[in-house]
């Protein structure tokens, strides 16, 4: 019995354990939290709006948990090692699928935590890699295109793309720069919605602009920069030294106006081989510029500092053609050949177009009235007179046909057009008692009239230059030198040269119709010629050696040089 009771009581004792067991395993479960695949966030993805280094903004999305029947929030933290969590955000109703961030400082790494309806977080958790998106600090794509062509300065239009995503961005600010790497005069203040600055024209002592950012009024360390090439123009004359015919010996040299310097056989020092025999003419046109090889028969095509960009050497009826003289019109360069053509250059191919026979040893060539005005000088037999041709070919320059002839003193050469389209000729006549004679042919009657007596001209503003060389009969050489003027169609003075310098031997007398200076060219056909500049009031600017025999002419050039 007493046993009995003693095993009754063991097992009440028994049982109310397992009861109190029970009781605390119950209470325990609404401490747990049962993780598994589907209480977690999926498809999470976040992109940083935020450009200010350090801090980062935008929306965080991703899709509830597939169970979310004992949950209450999302919890959202920072995290730098993907692991433990930092600072709380945020939590988010389990429903919802998306938190916005707002100048958070940077984290490498965002978790998702589930929590469940008792308030416990879940102890695994989804999460994503954060990339801070950083703005520039500096502008970009900075520019600089110097349009003051003065040498030694620089000016112009200063360009630049604003940085993107900086905040409290106050103002520009522009300096320049010896070396790119340290700021030193201040240019300007720019406010931060503008994107360009001119500069105004100033002495190029330093070799860069930088542009630095003022952010919450403080200058960022970094700036942007370019570096600053000043562009300036090349101006001056090229001059066509002929040579001694049969000597290979023509060359060319460049006298730059600026600088008052002259550099001689420029042909040769760009191209790296001789000019040829007997230099005869230059035009430039375009971009290019022409140059007529009578000796060589060749016509050498360069840009405008002299390199070579092609050659033309034309053939016609198994003989090479001989070039004289240039000119041109609405997009052609136009040449003499002293075999009796006209020839139409195309500019682009640079080759011959077409040709047109005109009279024999055409020399000269100008445009007036839309038709093509040919000297042809029938020759050089000095006694043989009737040899010499006397006419001037007029061709069309729609058809490119010869027209008409128009009959002139005796061996035509030189020619000029003035602006109202009249035909100026001289024709040197038959060296002996045909003297050499100044012509004038009418635009619209092409009325032949003698204006006087001439052996070089060159027209420039309508005045016409004029030089008259002859011998008394001591034969000592008498010289002219002559303005007329086209307008009034008189003499203005025989006296152009007015401060006393004497020019022996003259050559060849061309004009700049840029800064109206005068230039003549002399020749004793042994030695270097000299070339004399003029101002148009008649005084000497220089007088320098030309570096070759016989300048057959002054031709006006410029460029930029970037």
């Amino acid at each position: 019995m007493k046993m009995s009771k003693l095993f009754n009581l063991f097992l009440f004792i028994a049982l109310l354990a397992i009861g109190f067991s029970s009781c605390s395993d119950d209470d325990d479960d609404d401490n747990i939290f049962i993780n598994s695949a589907e209480t977690l966030p999926t498809n999470i993805a976040f992109e940083d709006i935020n450009l200010k280094g350090g801090e980062i903004s935008g929306d965080l999305t991703w899709t509830k948990p597939v169970n979310t029947s004992e949950l209450s929030a999302i919890v959202i933290y920072t995290s730098n090692d993907g692991t433990n969590k930092e600072t709380k955000l945020k939590e988010i109703p389990v429903n919802d699928e998306k938190y916005t961030l707002t100048g958070i400082n940077y984290a490498k790494y965002l978790l998702l935590v589930p929590k469940n309806k008792n308030n416990v977080e879940g102890n695994t958790f989804a999460k994503i890699e954060l990339k801070d998106e950083v703005g520039n600090n500096v502008v970009t794509d900075l520019s600089f295109d110097d349009t003051d062509y003065a040498k030694g300065k620089i000016g112009g239009k200063l360009t630049w793309t604003k940085p993107t995503g900086i905040v409290n961005l106050s103002k520009y600010i522009i300096y320049t720069s010896e070396d790119g790497t340290t700021k030193k005069d201040k240019i300007a203040e720019v406010d931060t919605d503008i994107e360009e600055y001119i500069v105004e024209s100033r002495s190029m002592t330093e070799f860069f602009i930088v542009v630095a950012t003022d952010l919450e009024n403080k200058e960022v360390e970094d700036f942007a920069k370019t570096e600053v090439k000043d562009a300036y123009e090349v101006s001056g004359i090229y001059i066509l030294n002929s040579g001694k015919q049969g000597h290979n010996n023509a060359n060319m040299s460049f006298y730059d106006l600026t600088a008052k310097t002259l550099s001689t056989k420029v042909f040769e020092a760009a191209n790296g081989i001789s000019l040829g025999d007997t230099g005869q003419d230059i035009i430039v046109y375009g971009t290019k510029m022409y140059i007529a090889v009578y000796g060589s028969g060749v016509i050498f095509v360069t840009d405008k500092q002299g390199k070579q960009l092609g050659k033309i050497e034309s053939v016609k009826n198994g003989k090479a053609q001989q070039p004289r003289g240039f000119t041109t019109h609405d997009g052609k360069v136009y040449v003499t050949y002293f075999d009796g053509n006209l020839a139409k250059i195309d500019t682009t191919k640079m080759e011959i177009e077409a040709q047109v026979p005109v009279g024999r040893n055409p020399e000269y060539v100008r445009v007036a009235n839309n038709n093509l005005y040919v000297a042809n000088s029938g020759g050089l037999d000095y006694n043989n007179p009737i040899g010499y041709d006397k006419f001037v070919s007029v061709v069309d320059i729609a058809t490119f046909k010869e027209t008409t002839k128009i009959p002139v003193v005796i061996n035509p050469d030189k020619m000029a057009v003035d602006s109202e389209g009249d035909i100026y000729v001289i024709s040197n006549g038959d060296y002996k008692t045909i003297p050499n004679t100044l012509q004038r042919i009418d635009a619209k009657t092409h009325k032949v009239t003698n204006v006087g007596n001439a052996t070089w001209m060159n027209i420039n503003n309508d005045k016409l230059y004029i030089i008259y060389s002859q011998y008394d009969a001591n034969w000592n050489q008498v010289i002219t030198y002559s303005v007329y003027d086209t307008k009034t169609e008189k003499i203005i003075t025989d006296k152009f040269i007015t401060d006393g310098t004497v020019v022996n031997k003259p050559f060849s007398i061309t004009t700049d119709p840029v800064n109206n200076y005068v230039y003549i060219g002399t020749s004793d056909y042994t030695n270097n010629g000299d070339m004399y500049i003029f101002s148009a009031e008649g005084k000497l600017i220089n007088k320098f050696d030309t570096g070759g025999i016989s300048p057959a002419g002054a031709y006006y050039a410029s460029w930029i040089v970037k």
